[in-house]
């Protein structure tokens, strides 16, 4: 199995077993996150306690299903399906996910592209930040 399969296998695993120390060891400390693509990256070691922090709260959860995954090396794409639990209503979000892994297989940078629910309300943390110009 290439570097970047590994770590998106590790990360579905690790995520849907709600392993928090596991899940947050797959990355770097350079981590970069566009999720989702559109607002300000989110970086480094903050962000990957918030991302996991703000996914997983009394009344939120996540699962994932990759549906499709291409990998190549250090980059792979995946068409993932979200299904989330907020406050008992059962949501779905599918996104197109890149993954990019260092020389030793930590995640580096993840684009998540995704069309923003209409009928629930993300966390404030996955919305993109509009700014007037």
């Amino acid at each position: 199995m290439d570097p970047a399969l590994t770590a998106v296998t590790r990360h579905v695993e690790y995520w849907n077993n709600q392993d928090r120390s596991q899940w947050i060891d797959l990355f770097s400390p350079q981590m970069v996150f566009e999720d989702p693509v559109g607002s300000p990256p989110k970086l480094g070691i903050d962000a990957i306690h918030k991302s996991w922090d703000r996914s997983f709260t009394a009344d939120r959860r996540w699962t994932l299903f990759p549906d499709k995954i291409i990998s190549v090396g250090t980059e792979a794409a995946v068409v993932m399906v979200n299904k989330g639990n907020l406050q008992g209503r059962q949501v779905e979000i599918t996104s197109i996910e890149t993954f990019t892994v260092d020389q030793s297989g930590l995640i580096v940078h993840i684009r998540s592209f995704f069309n923003q629910p209409e009928d629930f309300a993300l966390s404030s943390y996955f919305t993109p930040q509009h700014t007037e110009s």
